[in-house]
């Protein structure tokens, strides 16, 4: 595994904002250790109320939206929770593609993102 992450994390109390390091989250490498960092949050670090901040992101590969369904099922029995923010319309538009707008939650900004699990 590389020692530069792939996440950038911020705290505000006991909520965890995760942006992104890069725009893209398109191949197989990256994909696959921003996924890792991803599941270390929650099965090593102890992290349950997480914000994906997705507003730098621009594009993302159908194993990106596999990775995301993933964190939510490591965190429900856990009983945690994983919001979107800052998601952009063209983007947004393949999870409604996918039929993924209903399995997780989006809010425009992060400060709603974070409020709604505090």
């Amino acid at each position: 595994m590389s020692q530069e992450s792939h996440l950038v994390l911020t705290r505000e109390k006991d909520v965890t904002v995760v942006g992104f390091a890069e725009a893209t989250l398109l191949d197989a490498y990256h994909v696959g250790e921003v996924s890792r960092e991803l599941y270390a949050l929650v099965e090593e670090a102890g992290h349950r109320k997480i914000v994906l901040d997705l507003s730098e992101i621009r594009m993302l590969s159908s194993q990106t939206l596999g990775v995301l369904l993933n964190m939510r099922q490591k965190l429900d029995p856990l009983g945690g929770k994983m919001v979107i923010s800052g998601i952009d319309p063209k983007l947004y538009r393949v999870f409604k593609v996918t039929n993924l707008q209903n399995v997780f939650e989006f809010f425009d900004n992060r400060a709603d993102a974070v409020k709604s699990l505090a």
